[in-house]
């Protein structure tokens, strides 16, 4: 069966009929069903559904056999959701969300009242209780992160670290990329890929995506302060990650821009990193970007070549700065066709004026060949690990130091 397909009824024609298998649900898109149990000797209506409603997406949920019948009660077209349509839309769905569809589908099939409508046809385990188990330690163990975050937030939990991006050609620092750390009081040291995932997909991102501004600006100006006092005329940029979520918060643009005029930071030295996911999401997200780069913010587009577009984008979007995947770039030395993509990007970018960051550079090797291929700017661990901010500094001093 196809994902999504429409059919056609006649009235009083039978749609499902109880104890049928559940493949697949059902939205009216015109007339009425109505649903019903029926014995040798009667019929009893349970209700009549109209358009815009759905009809047998409990059976396809939880596996049981259809608990009533359905027929049309007047001429009716309905859109028919597959099984694997619907469980792609419940899997993606946030796991709170699955646990409480599980729970009351759990509540209302072995109801009482349930139990006797349906003659004993319900499985003793609707819902595996292992599965039940999983579902509400994975939401449990959420919503206990959610609310450490909340208190790490306040609890002066975080701290950020910063990696530099060098100049290739001559090793000289262009710029930092700001990334934050949280040290929980009782996990430790905990993974970006763990908590920033929580954080995007609840409102946490906006105060948390907030405080990074702050102190990522807030170092900028520290950095260039001591550039200052050097001879050195170029000015540090300052990258910083940001979310979709972040971008559809009304004040974002009132507080980047608040922040940057109180630290006297230009705002093209602030460059905002979009993944590619971003530019396909909506038109808020594209908006915000073209607001951005109005208002005199850079855009790097993060990530490049590891989506589906990462060409097309270029065409499609302004953006200041790309950064090459990690992916591609540790392979450069063992992977021809990883080496030729690279260059290949490297020289597209260079031809349309917009510079290049490689990420992921963890050997000399790798920066020669870089080089070579005239990709002007680089990150990664031969060049330093994201550090402290007290730290960070110390490396951009004697980086100026050994350049002067």
């Amino acid at each position: 069966m196809e994902l999504t397909q429409k059919k056609r009824f006649k009235a009083g024609e039978l749609i499902f009929s109880h104890g049928d298998s559940g493949d697949c649900a059902y939205i009216i898109e015109t007339g009425r069903v109505e649903v019903f149990m029926s014995s040798k000797s009667e019929k009893v209506v349970l209700t009549i559904l109209g358009v815009g409603e759905i009809l047998g997406e409990m059976s396809v949920i939880d596996g049981s056999p259809r608990s009533a019948s359905a027929a049309a009660v007047e001429p009716c077209e309905v859109v028919v959701v597959s099984r694997e349509a619907l469980f792609e839309r419940f899997e993606a769905a946030d796991p709170i969300v699955r646990l409480l569809i599980s729970m009351l589908l759990r509540r209302i099939r072995f109801s009482n009242e349930s139990k006797a409508q349906f003659g004993g046809l319900l499985k003793d385990e609707l819902i595996p209780g292992n599965v039940l188990k999983k579902q509400k330690e994975e939401v449990l163990e959420r919503l206990k992160m959610e609310a450490e975050l909340k208190e790490a937030l306040t609890g002066n939990q975080f701290n950020m670290h910063f990696q530099p991006i060098v100049n290739i050609n001559d090793g000289c620092v262009a710029g930092f990329e700001a990334l934050i750390r949280w040290k929980s009081k009782s996990r430790g040291m905990v993974s970006p890929d763990i908590f920033i995932g929580i954080a995007e997909e609840t409102s946490l991102i906006v105060p948390i995506g907030r405080w990074v501004i702050e102190k990522s600006c807030e170092q900028l100006a520290v950095f260039q302060k001591e550039l200052s006092n050097s001879n050195v005329t170029d000015e540090l940029f300052m990258s910083i990650n940001v979310s979709s979520r972040q971008f559809r918060d009304t004040d974002f643009f009132t507080h980047l821009t608040g922040v940057v005029k109180k630290l006297n930071i230009k705002p093209s030295l602030i460059k905002l990193e979009v993944t590619e996911r971003i530019l396909m999401e909506d038109a808020v997200s594209l908006h915000a970007i073209k607001k951005a780069r109005e208002l005199g913010f850079h855009i790097a587009l993060d990530d490049f070549g590891t989506g589906h577009s990462s060409l097309g984008y270029l065409i499609q979007f302004e953006v200041d700065s790309i950064k090459i995947d990690r992916s591609f770039v540790r392979k450069i030395q063992t992977d021809q066709k990883a080496f030729i993509i690279t260059r290949a990007i490297v020289s597209m970018s260079n031809d349309l004026n917009i510079p290049v960051i490689a990420e992921g550079i963890e050997t000399s090797e790798d920066h020669d060949l870089l080089n070579t291929i005239s990709c002007k700017y680089g990150q990664g661990y031969l060049y330093s690990k994201p550090m402290p901010s007290d730290v960070a500094l110390n490396y951009l001093i004697k980086n100026l130091t050994e350049i002067l």
